[in-house]
């Protein structure tokens, strides 16, 4: 999943000469222990790049997302169990996991190779996170380097690995970036990941942001005894440069000082997953580049094959599965092969992957019980079970970008990963006999979604009410009626890839407005956002969408800030169905008042001018500059309330946007702010903020109008931040978030 909305909050100017100061604030880090989080159950929704399996300990899996975390298997409950929910916000980047290793002789050991590329958060590099027990705690190892586990290249691997002899000895793979050249190949620790050095026997990488880099290493255990570091090993690397003369493929046999091309290798192949079996083969998955595509994994691969090479014999042998879409016509006529898993316990064993199959099929899971002198598709028959996430569940396939993983301790289970999620099957064996092979989803705790936009309305005037609407990067987003039960569909009518903006009517909180990249590309709900219906009308110029949507009170107004660039905000007295043009630069955010119909409010941050309208968004005035690089929100139920948020703190005016603007001495550094119902005897909603106070980085919330605040996170539940918030107006205390990447919706309550 491509996380689009990653963008520099904490960013922020001085505040001007007339903003007047509050008294000094309160915080009580106290009821922090009364608050419970989770996550709002979708189901999936993201790319699972790759899920490994312990061979010494039944049921230890562990899977890796490449913007969600990781996650350990639980196989008592058939549940995965997130391990990375304790990152800060300075340390959101590591829920880019590009790699996973265990020790094979310690099943407590494990190591994920995680970093978001130049990251706002972290400013360069990546790093190791290392845990010594399944997971439940991590220490971190700083690289001197980028990592990227949203790149393309992601579903390559092991980049890292642990020698199977000397487990405190582990080799990494870099990408193939130009930016980075110095610091491309391999690495090693000698000190169980602590410490890393470069490589310099090595052959240098092409440095030119092509192909995935090193995209496997790969240790042959029988070259050394227990206890001392294994000498021969293989690397791939998977560049245009190296595939076009075969040379993708080395190999050390002194423990990795020294390095030579292995012969025989294909010719312009991509290296993408190799694994050395117990029948002494390394299995190798390669895949060409699409020239029509600039991906190099896993979009833009085709032409997939497999190969095996005897490491004693020192020969290479084709074993790839027959292609049965050769007969179709167009660019998918001949699908790439990516995922790989050699089961460590069978000898011959091997389940590969197909990668941008887009025939009808779906990928193929192809399985081999005698080293690949056959094979059987098990997706040639097979059922799915989807009723786990019933929005994700339209097609009867496994969707794109598979990977696999084989059980060791049962033939007929395996995990598939896929672009959206995870399935498994319990009867993997039953294709050999031409017997119906049964998935079914099995990402239970898995959320991997990036919400663009929340929305928690009030209760309906005929008494309904929904706790949460969310507008989501790559699936839309959903009507949730539960916050334990993945949705029942995405939103439709027009259905989309992005919802970047949901709105309600403060007053008629069944009125709901949305704005995405659909066709047409905005929709309005009468009842809460159960159903929609498309906006029409919409001006020519308005061709991509996306933006962002306020309606105001009672739902009579819609202002709409599209993102074409270049288009000023719109407005529509008519519930979408025609469209005036305003007065407003282009690229601005707007609100609406949370009691006065009239009013609406745009901001620029660039500049830090607030525009105000006093007639449903018709026209604006432009009274007051207050501070650059903060974000624009106003309260529900309150006329004539607005607030910024953003580096500098929290700032306040209660007279329709002109006059003085307060600036309060509580929360700096604010990412996120929403407000949700009042606490008993209070008339102000309770106040949520993601930021720093007093030195201490986290959520806030006051009761009481901003004067004090109480922290309701704890270390174990941060998520890496959020970049949004917004409390329920119908449930005191309780408060969503928007992860800072793609951990989905979290859920914060508290009874008090």
């Amino acid at each position: 999943m491509k996380n689009t909305l990653r963008h520099a909050l904490l960013r922020g100017l001085a505040i001007g000469a007339f903003v007047a100061t509050a008294a000094v604030s309160t915080v009580s880090p106290a009821s922090a222990q009364s608050y419970t989080w989770q996550t709002v159950k979708i189901g999936g929704g993201g790319y699972v790049p790759e899920i490994i399996a312990h061979p010494g300990q039944q049921g230890l899996f562990y899977a890796r997302t490449d913007v969600g975390g990781a996650y350990r298997y639980n196989p008592s409950n058939s549940t995965w169990v997130p391990l990375l929910d304790w990152l800060t916000p300075s340390q959101a980047a590591y829920d880019f996991v590009d790699g996973m290793a265990i020790d094979p002789n310690n099943t407590q050991k494990l190591y994920l190779l995680a970093g978001g590329g130049h990251d706002w958060q972290t400013n360069c590099c990546g790093a190791v996170l290392i845990s010594n027990n399944q997971g439940a705690s991590f220490t971190i190892s700083p690289l001197t380097f980028e990592v990227n586990g949203n790149e393309r290249g992601r579903n390559v691997g092991p980049r890292l690995a642990v020698d199977p002899n000397l487990g405190s000895t582990l080799f990494l793979g870099t990408a193939n970036t130009s930016a980075w050249a110095s610091s491309n190949g391999l690495w090693k620790s000698t000190d169980s990941g602590a410490h890393w050095s470069k490589v310099s026997g090595f052959p240098a990488m092409s440095n030119n942001d092509t192909g995935a880099g090193v995209s496997f290493v790969a240790y042959y255990k029988p070259s050394s005894a227990s206890g001392q570091a294994t000498k021969t090993i293989f690397a791939g690397v998977s560049t245009p440069q190296a595939a076009s003369t075969g040379a993708t493929i080395y190999r050390s046999t002194d423990g990795g000082n020294t390095w030579s091309v292995v012969s025989g290798a294909p010719t312009n192949q991509l290296p993408q997953q190799g694994q050395i079996g117990p029948d002494g083969n390394l299995y190798v998955t390669f895949s060409q580049h699409d020239s029509s595509s600039s991906g190099w994994g896993p979009d833009g691969l085709n032409h997939g094959q497999v190969w095996k090479y005897n490491v004693a014999g020192g020969n290479w042998t084709n074993i790839t599965p027959p292609n049965d879409s050769q007969a179709l016509a167009g660019w998918f006529a001949d699908y790439g092969i990516s995922g790989l898993s050699v089961d460590p316990a069978h000898s011959g064993t091997v389940a590969v992957m197909s990668v941008n199959r887009y025939d009808g099929h779906g990928e193929s899971l192809f399985r081999t019980t005698n080293g690949g002198t056959s094979w059987v598709d098990a997706t040639a028959k097979s059922s799915f079970d989807l009723t786990a996430a019933p929005w994700n569940g339209t097609r009867g396939y496994i969707g794109n970008w598979s990977g696999v993983a084989l059980d060791p301790f049962n033939q007929n289970h395996a995990f598939v990963t896929w672009g959206g999620g995870i399935m498994s099957t319990q009867n993997l064996t039953a294709s050999a006999s031409g017997a119906t092979v049964n998935f079914a989803l099995d990402e239970n705790g898995v959320e991997e979604t990036v919400p663009l936009s929340l929305a928690s309305p009030g209760v309906f005037s005929w008494g309904g009410s929904v706790p949460l609407v969310t507008g989501m990067g790559d699936v839309c987003g959903f009507f949730h009626s539960s916050l334990t039960a993945a949705p029942a569909a995405a939103h439709s009518n027009p259905s989309c890839g992005n919802t970047t903006s949901v709105d309600w009517a403060k007053s008629t909180p069944s009125i709901m407005v949305r704005v995405g990249n659909g066709s047409p590309a905005g929709a309005i709900s009468w009842n809460g956002g159960y159903s929609w219906s498309p906006f029409s009308g919409i001006p020519s110029n308005i061709t991509g969408g996306n933006g962002n949507v306020a309606i105001n009170a009672d739902g009579s107004s819609i202002v709409w800030a599209p993102g074409d660039s270049g288009v000023a905000p719109i407005v529509s007295l008519s519930s979408g169905s025609s469209w005036s043009s305003t007065s407003l630069p282009a690229g601005l955010a707007v609100v609406a008042d949370g009691a006065n119909v009239n009013n609406f409010y745009a901001y620029d941050r660039t500049t830090g001018k607030v525009y105000i309208s006093t007639n449903k968004g018709v026209s604006w005035t432009q009274p007051v500059t207050p501070i650059a690089w903060h974000t624009l929100t106003t309260p529900f139920g309150k006329s004539c309330d607005v607030w910024l948020y953003g580096y500098s703190g929290l700032v306040h005016n209660t007279t329709c946007g002109t006059g003085t603007w307060t600036t309060l001495s509580g929360p700096t550094s604010v990412q996120a702010m929403g407000f949700g119902k009042a606490a008993s005897g209070q008339s102000y909603p309770a106040i949520y903020v993601a930021g720093t106070y007093n030195s201490v980085t986290g959520v806030f919330r006051s009761v009481d109008g901003g004067n004090s605040w109480a922290r309701i996170d704890d270390s174990a539940h941060q998520y890496g931040g959020f970049r949004m918030l917004t409390g329920d107006p119908k449930t005191f205390g309780t408060v969503y978030g928007a992860t800072n990447e793609g951990r989905g919706v979290i859920v914060g309550s508290s009874p008090n």
